[in-house]
């Protein structure tokens, strides 16, 4: 009789340590909480302000009325090869596929010093396929490759090697060939709500891409891959925003679904001609095509610095 008393004692010990316990716990997670709630209350401005991160890029424009957008990969013609071998000082090829140009100049095209876009833009032209559906993507110095992208609905599809045209400059500042690749016409999906800029700039600072005391120096509207683009059939490319800190660093964020992708132009570049360009050059090479023999030794040299080691 003793015993069972001892046990209910026991019991009801162990009941109220629990409850006081879970009291504590309780209490602990609302004071850890305080300064979360804090943050989450603060506003996007106030957040930028106190990491001293300045927006000096113009955020204030219409938003387009763009929506998600599917393309397949063009497959040139003959004649289009033949239009462009009639094109004084080039030679063009076309891989086994018929998907990629490969174009060499008989004399490198020097390009001037301290030329501005719309003059490269306007250099290269005479020379191109469908020139006019291009628009001046970058300038990678570390492979110096000038890329240009395809626009679609009036805006370029960013970093796509499936709608580039990449031109391959020499130590002298000379384009010894380029290459070209294109999607076709785009079917256009049901119309999406889109973000403002500013949501896509809170995005980069709550993703870690923002960092303290840097400037979102510039804000621009085009198309990213909706996934990244392994295959060469249908791809769905979304509304996008091209978003540039310190003048230097880009970063793309999807304008409806607010995912973000790190500009790595020369990670890019790198993978995208050891696994595509170069792939298929080769084949080429088994065709006995000189184009292809000179064009793939260009480029080995250039992306043989930047591979990864092998694993």
């Amino acid at each position: 009789m003793q015993w069972s008393h001892i046990k209910t004692l026991f019991i009801l010990s162990f009941l109220v340590l629990n409850i006081y316990l879970l009291f504590q716990f309780i209490s602990k997670q609302q004071d850890m909480n305080i300064p979360e709630l804090e943050v989450a209350d603060m506003n996007l401005d106030e957040e930028l302000e106190q990491e001293r991160i300045t927006v000096s890029a113009d955020v204030h424009f219409e938003i387009p009325d763009l929506s998600y957008i599917s393309s397949s990969q063009k497959e040139f013609s003959r004649t289009e090869i033949s239009e462009l071998n009639d094109i004084d000082d080039i030679n063009a090829v076309r891989s086994k596929d018929n998907q990629l140009l490969a174009v060499e100049f008989s004399s490198p095209l020097e390009i001037p010093e301290d030329i501005e876009p719309g003059a490269l833009s306007e250099l290269v032209r005479p020379y191109v396929l469908n020139a006019s559906e291009f628009s001046f993507g970058t300038w990678n110095r570390d492979l110096n490759i000038i890329v240009f992208y395809q626009n679609k609905e009036g805006y370029p599809i960013y970093l796509n090697q499936h709608a580039m045209l990449t031109f391959y400059v020499n130590d002298d500042r000379e384009i010894t060939h380029y290459t070209q690749t294109m999607v076709g016409d785009a079917d256009v999906q049901e119309s999406t709500s889109l973000n403002a800029p500013m949501i896509a700039i809170g995005s980069l600072l709550h993703n870690r891409y923002l960092n303290s005391e840097e400037d979102v120096s510039n804000v621009e509207f085009g198309y990213y891959s909706r996934i990244e683009d392994e295959g060469e059939g249908t791809q769905v490319f979304a509304p996008t925003y091209k978003i540039t800190v310190d003048d230097e660093n880009d970063y793309f964020v999807n304008a409806a679904e607010s995912f973000t992708y790190p500009g790595n132009y020369t990670g890019y570049l790198v993978k995208m001609l050891e696994e595509n360009y170069l792939r298929k050059l080769y084949v080429m090479l088994a065709e006995d095509s000189r184009i292809a023999d000179d064009l793939s030794s260009m480029i080995e040299d250039k992306i043989e610095p930047y591979r990864s080691e092998p694993e």
